[in-house]
């Protein structure tokens, strides 16, 4: 009892910090984009992230392999990390999971970074961050479709209440709301939520660890954007005489990059994916309060109360009842999907 009770508090640790990093981000994109374009900011930010992880995996992967010839198993068991059908006779191809992990790095990678950067530069980060933590909502109205999940009422109602609550964030006026940027927020909302239930059907049945998943995305991220960048505008790499908050900001971006999907998919394999979704509501959280001292911004208080409208649409999407079901990291009880 007392190892569960440990591996569950790891596992809400592991998305707490995850989601106050991802909450960080939109912050540090503002600063970011100082000296850079949103898409060759969020090409930059890749290459770093994807660098930073390839040490990691490295460095993990050399020390796992001591560890093994070092120290035996003890009772013939399998690494901790062998979970899902990847462990068995049935192991998937390499094709398939190559495939599914090739989706997974697109919605979670160039879509959603470049839509998030456009976000920040058209709305600023406060207001970006809770259009684009719609994605907490999104995902429990679209794990039904893909996972053994039923769409209740109380998820419906949260989705209305966030819809309502974004609407508000937009303070109701279509002609002086900047709409391309809400609209790229809304995109970066569904293309994480999309990311969010695939890697949940996905990650253990076909091995993909946070590392693997993490290093994904920075790489095909940064060779989509960056080969991007490269063919229309390259100077836009490397910007002339950059501040040395864009230069920090730059840093942190990739280190979030590099260790959020991590603690994800660590989180999702200790606690119920519902549970570690409720965290996610720590996003716009962080986002906002750090917006307000770093950034000055000042959201009215119609764009304050549709704040709060999201947030509780959030905690009603993903936080689950005494009687609700919970699901393991694989998507259904006692395993996942294929």
């Amino acid at each position: 009892m007392g190892e569960e009770t440990t591996r569950h508090h790891r596992g809400e640790l592991y998305a707490a910090l995850a989601a106050t990093g991802f909450g960080s981000a939109y912050v540090a994109t503002s600063f970011a984009l100082t000296a850079f374009d949103p898409v060759p900011a969020a090409a930059v930010r890749s290459f770093l992230a994807a660098i930073a992880v390839g040490v990691l995996v490295v460095v993990g992967g050399r020390r796992g392999s001591s560890a093994r010839h070092g120290t035996p198993s003890r009772g013939g068991g399998t690494p901790s990390n062998a979970i899902g059908p990847n462990a068995t006779a049935g192991r998937p191809s390499s094709t398939a999971r190559a495939v599914r992990l090739l989706v997974l790095a697109t919605f979670a990678g160039p879509l959603f970074l470049a839509s998030m950067n456009l976000a920040v530069a058209h709305v600023g980060a406060a207001i970006a961050a809770f259009v684009a933590g719609l994605y907490a909502v999104l995902s429990a109205v679209i794990a039904p479709v893909l996972l053994p999940e039923r769409l209740t009422m109380r998820v419906l109602a949260g989705f209305v209440l966030a819809l309502f609550g974004t609407a508000l964030l937009a303070e109701l006026d279509p002609n002086g709301t900047d709409v391309v940027g809400m609209g790229w927020g809304f995109l970066a909302a569904l293309s994480f939520a999309l990311y969010l239930v695939l890697a949940r059907r996905w990650s253990a049945p076909y091995g993909l660890d946070g590392g693997t998943v993490a290093f994904s995305i920075g790489s095909l991220t940064a060779v989509v954007l960056g080969g991007f960048v490269l063919a229309t505008d390259p100077a836009a790499l490397t910007p002339t005489a950059p501040s040395v908050e864009a230069v920090v900001a730059m840093g942190w971006l990739a280190a979030v990059a590099a260790l959020g999907p991590v603690l994800m998919v660590a989180s999702v394999r200790l606690i119920p994916a519902a549970r570690s979704a409720a965290f996610l509501l720590l996003n716009p959280i962080t986002a906002t309060i750090l917006a307000v001292v770093l950034l000055g911004e000042r959201p009215s208080p119609l764009q304050l109360a549709g704040g709060v409208l999201v947030l509780l649409g959030m905690a009603a999407a993903t936080i689950p009842g005494r009687a609700g079901k919970t699901w393991t990291a694989g998507g259904a009880p006692g395993g996942g999907l294929s």
